[in-house]
């Protein structure tokens, strides 16, 4: 089964798998630094690339076919956001259906009350959708004080049933999206992340024969 769908242009992709130096590469790309670096910058650097090397490992292990964030002006703030498309098994019986609402209902019972959800028909078919905020650890390699900190983040996370054949795997598509600016979700998040779950597609693998990836990421405009 191949998973199709399409990312807005405000994402950057994160490559997934990379080693230490395709994620010094990826650091230094992405970031303005002096002509003259000082030891201290290179330290920096290095821990950033560290980090994201980790990342990007243990997404690719986790069944992640995509990763991205976007970093831009809102508002005349600066904000970012994280975005991860993912394909884990998940044995969730025959009926994709009571499939989507029991995850529904277990998600809600683990999050707690600050979490809300409900079960979509969307394109792709049932989605249990769950919003609410989350507090994660920012490493102090990516603080801009240099220490470990705790950042309340807005959450939003979709569940969807991949459809499968009777002698297939059971698989759950995860679409996950965090930001750290909660007062932006509303107005600037929201309507991009409601776009890719439109556009998500699952389509049976001898449809496609001739296409040799899992997922197909095509970046659309505005």
């Amino acid at each position: 089964m191949r998973v199709d769908f399409s990312i807005p242009v405000e994402f950057e992709e994160v490559p997934l798998g990379m080693d230490f130096g395709a994620a010094l590469h990826e650091v230094c790309a992405r970031g303005a630094h002096e002509s003259q670096m000082s030891e201290t910058r290179e330290k920096s650097l290095s821990e950033m690339a560290r980090t994201l090397e980790a990342i990007s490992r243990s997404l690719s292990a986790s069944g992640v076919l995509y990763a991205g964030n976007c970093l831009h002006s809102f508002e005349g703030e600066v904000s970012l956001g994280s975005l991860a498309v993912a394909v884990v098994d998940y044995d969730f019986g025959d009926d994709p259906a009571t499939a989507a609402r029991g995850t529904l209902r277990g998600i809600l019972n683990s999050r707690g009350e600050n979490w809300t959800g409900s079960v979509i028909d969307a394109p792709c078919g049932q989605a249990a959708i769950f919003t609410g905020g989350q507090r994660c650890v920012l490493p102090s390699a990516l603080s801009p004080s240099g220490e470990i900190v705790e950042v309340l983040t807005a959450q939003f996370h979709a569940m969807i049933p991949v459809p499968a054949g009777s002698d297939e795997p059971r698989r759950m598509c995860l679409v996950a999206f965090s930001t750290p600016q909660v007062t932006h979700w509303e107005k600037c998040y929201a309507p991009l992340v409601v776009r890719i779950l439109r556009s998500l597609r699952f389509i049976p693998d001898e449809e496609h024969a001739v296409v040799d990836k899992i997922a197909s990421t095509n970046i659309e405009g505005g």
